[in-house]
C-alpha cells in the first residue's frame, strides 16, 4: 500500500511540476511576445518623431533666420538713433523687418501619437526626456498664443501706421537668406502684374530720430527679439541631438522608412 501511495504521489509531483512548468513557458512566451509588440511600436513611433522633427527643423531654420534679420535691422535703427552715421534712407528695408514677428505652427501628431500610446515605450530615457523637452517647452515658447511677450508686429503696428508709408518703388530689390542656403529676393513676382513690395519709410524723417516714443518701442523689441532667437536656437541644438541619437540608435528602422 505505501508503495503504492508513493507511486501515486510522485505521479501528482510530477504532474503539477508539468503544470508549473507549463504556466511559466506560456507566461514567458506571452512576455516575450508583448515585448516585441513593444519594440515594433517603439520604433514606428521613433520614426514617426524622426521624419516629423526632421520637417520642423526646416522651419525653425527658416524662421530663426527672419529673426536674425529683424535683429540686425533693429540694431541697424538704434545705430541712427544714437545719432551715428546712418542714413535714414537706407534703413527702408530694416524699419520692415524690424517690425516683423514669426512663429512656428510645429507638427505634434507624431507626438501626440507618442502620449497617446506611453511615454515609457521609449527605453531611451535621455531620448524620451529630451523628446519632452522640445515638443512641451521649447515649441510651445515660439508657438503663437504663447510667447511671454507681445507680437512684435502688433506691438508697433499702431505705431507704424501713423508715421511711416509703404514704400511702392517696384525696382528696389532686398534679398532675405533662409536656413538651408534658400534666397528669397524682393519684389517676389506672382505674376498677372501682382508683386509684394516690401519697406517702410519715415512720414517725418528728422522727427522720428527725436521722438522719444519710437525709440522705447525699439528698444523694447530688442528683449522680445533676443527672447525668441533664444528659444528658436535652443528648439534647433535640441531637436538636431534628437534626430543625431535617433539615427545612432535605430538607424535601421529611419532607413526601412525612408525606403518606403
Amino acid at each position: 500500500m505505501k508503495k503504492i501511495k508513493k507511486k501515486h504521489i510522485y505521479k501528482y509531483l510530477i504532474e503539477i511540476i508539468i503544470i508549473v512548468i507549463g504556466v511559466l513557458i506560456a507566461f514567458y512566451v506571452t512576455n516575450w511576445g508583448n515585448e516585441i509588440q513593444k519594440r515594433k511600436t517603439e520604433k514606428e513611433i521613433i520614426s514617426q518623431i524622426y521624419f516629423e522633427l526632421s520637417d520642423n527643423l526646416i522651419d525653425l531654420k527658416n524662421d530663426i533666420e527672419i529673426h536674425r534679420a529683424g535683429l540686425r535691422s533693429q540694431l541697424k535703427i538704434q545705430k541712427y538713433l544714437d545719432n551715428e552715421k546712418v542714413n535714414v534712407d537706407s534703413l527702408m528695408m530694416d524699419f520692415y523687418w524690424a517690425s516683423k514677428d514669426e512663429y512656428i505652427f510645429p507638427n505634434t501628431s507624431a507626438f501626440d501619437n507618442l502620449k497617446n500610446t506611453g511615454m515609457g515605450i521609449i527605453k531611451n530615457d535621455s531620448l524620451r526626456n529630451l523628446i519632452t523637452l522640445v515638443y512641451n517647452n521649447y515649441f510651445p515658447r515660439i508657438t503663437k498664443g504663447n510667447n511671454l511677450h507681445p507680437d512684435i508686429s502688433s506691438y508697433l503696428t499702431p505705431y507704424f501706421k501713423k508715421n511711416f508709408k509703404v514704400n511702392r518703388n517696384p525696382n528696389i530689390k532686398y534679398n532675405l537668406y533662409l536656413g538651408d542656403s534658400l534666397k528669397v529676393t524682393y519684389p517676389i513676382d506672382f505674376g498677372n502684374g501682382i508683386k509684394q513690395i516690401i519697406g517702410y519709410i519715415p512720414v517725418n524723417k528728422q522727427k522720428l530720430k527725436e521722438d522719444e516714443e519710437f525709440k522705447f518701442l525699439i528698444s523694447e523689441i530688442l528683449w522680445f527679439r533676443l527672447y525668441k532667437i533664444n528659444y528658436y536656437h535652443l528648439s534647433i541644438v535640441n531637436t538636431k541631438k534628437i534626430l543625431t541619437t535617433i539615427e545612432t540608435e535605430y538607424p535601421k528602422t529611419i532607413l526601412n522608412n525612408a525606403d518606403k
